[in-house]
C-alpha cells in the first residue's frame, strides 16, 4: 500500500506492513485516493486534517485514525509537514473511518513507533490484532489487551475532546475523574505521552481552528470563546502549532469569509502551501 510519505523504517509481519514516515507531498498536491487494505495512522508530528468520523479539523492533540478497506479521502498534514505511522492489512471493520480516542489503542500504536526496529515479528503481529480488536471482534486465539488504562481515563479524554467550555481547567477534569491531579498526570502521560495540560491545550486549538474555518465569527471573538487570553495569544499559539496566523488559516479554510478591522487595516494576503 502506498501512503503519502517516504522513510526508511519498514517492517512486514503476520501479513502487516508497518511504516514509520515523513510527509512527503505539498498539502495541495494530496488528491483523492483510495486504499483498499485497512489501515492505522498514528500522526507523531505535524496537523493532520482528516474526513475520519470525530476527528477534529486539523489535529493538535494525539490522533490514531482507522481507515476501512476500500476508504477514499484526502487526508493530509497541513502545510505538508509531519511524521505518521502506518499500520496496514487485515480486511472488515466500521463502514466508516473514525478517529480513535481509546488510550489503550493509542499507546499501543505508540509503542510500536517507538520500537519498530527492535520488535519481534510476532509482538508486532500481535500488537496490530490488538489494535484490529477495537475495530473488530477478537477471535479466541488472538491476543487481548493487558496493562489496560484506568476506566476514568477514558472519561477524562472524552469530556476534554468534547468541552466547549473556555474555562475547563485540569484541575476539573482530574475532580470528575475522582483522582488526584498528580496522579491523572501521570496516567495521561503513560498513554497519551503528554500532559493534561498538553491535551486540554491542544483541544483548545482544534476548536479555534473550526471555528476559524466556519468563518462566522471575528478573531477576537473565537480568541474569547475557545479560553486564549487575548487574541494575540491565539496568534502566538498558531504560529507555534501550524506555522501559521489565525488569519491566514482561515483564508484558507473558509466557508463564509469575513473581515476583521484588524485584518482590513493589515490587508494582510493569503499564504501560499
Amino acid at each position: 500500500m502506498d501512503f503519502w510519505g517516504s522513510g526508511p523504517k519498514a517492517r512486514e509481519a503476520g501479513g502487516y506492513s508497518f511504516h514509520l514516515l515523513n510527509a512527503n507531498a505539498p498539502e495541495e498536491e494530496v488528491r483523492r485516493h483510495s486504499h483498499d487494505e485497512a489501515h492505522f495512522v498514528l500522526v507523531l508530528a505535524g496537523g493532520y486534517m482528516s474526513s475520519a468520523v470525530g476527528a477534529p479539523l486539523v489535529s493538535d492533540t494525539p490522533v490514531l485514525i482507522y481507515n476501512p478497506p476500500g476508504t477514499t479521502h484526502q487526508d493530509r498534514f497541513h502545510g505538508g509537514r509531519g511524521r505518521f505511522l502506518a499500520i496496514s492489512g487485515g480486511t472488515g471493520g466500521d463502514a466508516a473511518a473514525l478517529c480513535m480516542r481509546e488510550p489503550y489503542a493509542y499507546r499501543l500504536a505508540h509503542s510500536i513507533a517507538q520500537d519498530i526496529d527492535l520488535m519481534t515479528p510476532f509482538r508486532l503481529e500481535a500488537r496490530a490484532l490488538q489494535l484490529r480488536g477495537f475495530v473488530l471482534p477478537l477471535s479466541s486465539d488472538e491476543p487481548r489487551a493487558a496493562g489496560r488504562p484506568p476506566g476514568w481515563l477514558n472519561r477524562a479524554v472524552e469530556m476534554i475532546f468534547t468541552s466547549d467550555d473556555p474555562d475547563l481547567s485540569v484541575a476539573a477534569v482530574a475532580s470528575d475523574a475522582g483522582v488526584h491531579p498528580v496522579h491523572l498526570a501521570r496516567v495521561f502521560r503513560r498513554f497519551l505521552g503528554c500532559s493534561p495540560g498538553d491535551y486540554l491545550r491542544g483541544h483548545r486549538m482544534e476548536r479555534a481552528a473550526a471555528m476559524l474555518g466556519k468563518g462566522i465569527a471575528s478573531l477576537a471573538a473565537v480568541a474569547q470563546s475557545t479560553g486564549y487570553v487575548d487574541q494575540a495569544h491565539l496568534n502566538r499559539t498558531f504560529r507555534s502549532r501550524l506555522d501559521t496566523t489565525p488569519a491566514r488559516w482561515r483564508k484558507m479554510r473558509y466557508v463564509a469569509p469575513i473581515q476583521d478591522a484588524e485584518e482590513s487595516m493589515r490587508q494582510e494576503p493569503a499564504a501560499s502551501l
